[in-house]
């Protein structure tokens, strides 16, 4: 499978080839395609918003998260 560059690479050179028009449609094609994924990616990030209620106790999380801030993990060295 090629990388991401090499296939991004192709994509330039096929789109300097394009006359001006083509150029446009290609990348307002882009654009609708980028829109459509930021709108499927917020239309699920909002029906998925609070699932977790009830399985979590936040308060107990954020007291582990302090207290586990408080351990050192370094080791102390003696001069």
């Amino acid at each position: 499978m090629p990388s991401a560059k090499a296939i991004e690479d192709k994509i330039i050179t096929k789109l300097k080839d394009l006359p001006e028009e083509g150029k446009k449609e290609v990348l307002e094609y882009i654009n609708n395609l980028k829109s459509k994924r930021t709108e499927k990616t917020l239309r699920l990030l909002k029906k998925t918003a609070g699932s977790w209620k009830g399985f979590i106790d936040t308060e107990k999380l954020k007291r582990d998260i302090y207290s586990d801030r408080l351990i050192s993990t370094r080791s102390k060295v003696k001069f």
